[in-house]
């Protein structure tokens, strides 16, 4: 398989440099070492033979692999880290390193991007601007900066020709896990073309700033109407290559000495931290995915800071729905219903092994029974569930596992700030509103009267499609054998069912378990349904 147009040059460094961190044996196995030089491919060749692995281990080979390979790789390599569902956890946990600063360039060389954003020299747009950045990641920096109006600001630059390095890097990541998949057996689970693709997609959305913009103002007018002690810097000026915001001095969450010198409960600040993260998920549907302590800051009175929402999740209605029912079912310990929830939120692919998925969950769900917080908490099973499913066949949404991870995450600080601390019983309070808020039969009914013209248009279509199918099983009924007969003569007829099932919600009305609103959803919705199952009898019973 031969490297995509245009990139010849750089697919054959990143397979060389793949090579040299032990991988020779890999790439000769994915027939992609023809790309690259003759020596690269007489060493790819060698390795297959002899079977030799990375001295130091491949996570941590892959790890230094895709710091030499540059910003794109090293993005890619952050985002794996928290992607234990598309590598294995041994891979992601030696990616999480990559989280560090990388070196930055100079200051002369992302000025023209500074100053095509803001429409001048950087001396006119700004008071002051410090030329040595505060930050440097793979995709961009960070500077200090004070506005003319006296703002003081941090200043989000993106580093130059950053987008057309990535764009290319891409698509060779895009080739060699196609290669990956169509040669290498052990990978096919992991999906990795799937995974490939969705990366490219995430790593490329997050290279224009205006994206990240959107998120942060959202999420922090959101989170000032629900939560107190937590705030988003204001964002000023946003386009795809620099953004300008609010600079909110602040120490990392993990920070214990700093913490304590200020006299700051540490304890509390997990707490918040905890229902900013619950209030994200679960009530404004969209959440901050990576909450390490470099992007959650505690201000001087005790206060979080939540930055860089390059890498959030979005949770539609009804995997808002899934994933609350997942939480509180696996805090109660209904392991049952808790994989029930997660197969409904899956995508199961032909051929999963369902039995071996439930198993997996429930051998994890007893691991963290009998361990304690620190040994196996609950961040930590959440994060599991979510991911087992990929070796089986179940694979979650992305969302999903962001979720999973952002638990995760916080779970690790909170045994930093307070070892004891059982994030299960903290959220369970919180679980327990949010499943009432979920069941309660008013929100019920608001759902059933806004798909009431859906299920209306089926109920008109109905009677049309009833009659072409009950004419296309004619013919196969007339010859039914006798044991069909039997069953139809004894069946309920439709009709009398459907009048049943009328009955029944009449029955409910009248006795005044439900009023109101609840009251003509249920009861236009339970004409459509006697509607529809008259007509599914009647089918199964060949129309007769």
């Amino acid at each position: 398989m031969r490297p995509p147009a245009g990139t010849a040059r750089r697919a054959a460094e990143v397979v060389e440099a793949l090579a040299a961190a032990g991988f020779g044996a890999t790439a000769a196995r994915m027939r992609v070492a023809g790309c690259a030089s003759w020596r690269c491919r007489l060493h790819c060749t060698l390795a297959r033979w002899s079977g030799r692995r990375p001295s130091h281990g491949w996570p941590p080979a892959l790890r230094d692999a895709l710091v030499r390979l540059g910003p794109a790789f090293v993005k890619v390599g952050q985002l794996l880290s928290v992607r234990s569902d598309l590598v294995p956890s041994e891979v992601a946990e030696a990616l999480r390193s990559l989280q560090a600063d990388v070196p930055a360039v100079p200051f002369d060389a992302v000025r023209p991007v500074i100053e095509a954003a803001v429409g001048g020299p950087v001396e006119e747009a700004f008071s002051s601007f410090d030329r040595e950045p505060i930050a440097a990641a793979s995709v961009a920096q960070v500077y200090r900066a004070t506005r003319v109006d006296g703002t003081v600001v941090a200043v989000k630059v993106k580093r130059p020709g950053i987008d057309a390095d990535v764009e290319r890097d891409m698509k060779i990541l895009c080739w060699l896990a196609e290669s990956l998949e169509a040669h290498v057996e052990a990978a096919r689970p992991y999906r990795p073309t799937a995974a490939a693709e969705e990366l490219a997609e995430y790593t490329l959305r997050e290279l224009d700033f205006t994206n990240e913009a959107r998120v942060a103002r959202e999420v922090g007018a959101a989170l000032r109407e629900r939560v107190k002690g937590v705030r988003v810097p204001e964002v000023y000026e946003s386009t795809r290559d620099v953004l300008v915001m609010e600079f909110v001095d602040g120490v990392p969450l993990d920070d214990v000495d700093t913490l304590d010198a200020r006299g700051i409960d540490r304890r509390e600040v997990i707490q918040t931290a905890l229902e900013v993260l619950l209030a994200m998920i679960f009530d404004i549907g969209l959440f901050h995915a990576d909450p390490h302590p470099g992007n959650v800051r505690v201000d001087e009175d005790g206060g979080l800071v939540l930055l860089d929402f390059g890498i959030f999740g979005r949770l539609d209605d009804r995997l808002q729905r899934l994933a609350a029912m997942l939480m509180w079912t696996l805090a109660r310990g209904d392991v049952d219903l808790a994989s029930f929830f997660l197969l409904k939120a899956a995508e199961v692919e032909p051929g999963a092994d369902v039995r071996a998925f439930r198993r997996a969950i429930e051998e994890r769900y007893r691991r963290w029974r009998g361990a304690t917080v620190s040994e196996y908490g609950f961040g930590r099973l959440a994060y599991d569930e979510v991911t087992v499913g990929a070796r089986h066949g179940v694979c979650m949404p992305r969302e999903m596992v962001l979720l999973g991870k952002a638990l995760l995450t916080l779970e690790g600080v909170a045994l930093t700030l307070a070892p004891d601390l059982d994030l299960a019983k903290e959220a369970e309070p919180y679980l327990e509103q949010l499943s009432a808020r979920l069941f309660d039969p008013h929100r019920l009914a608001e759902r059933v009267q806004r798909a009431l013209p859906v299920w209306w248009l089926v109920a008109e279509d109905l009677p049309t499609r009833l009659a072409e199918l009950i004419d296309a099983r004619s013919d196969a009924n007339q010859t039914a054998p006798a044991e069909a007969s039997i069953r139809r003569r004894y069946a309920l007829p439709p009709v009398v069912l459907a009048a049943l099932i009328l009955a029944g919600a009449y029955l409910v009305s009248a006795s005044g378990l439900v009023s109101g609103a609840v009251e003509g959803a249920l009861g236009g919705a339970t004409i459509l349904l006697s509607l529809i199952l008259s007509a599914a009898l009647a089918l199964r019973s060949g129309g007769r």
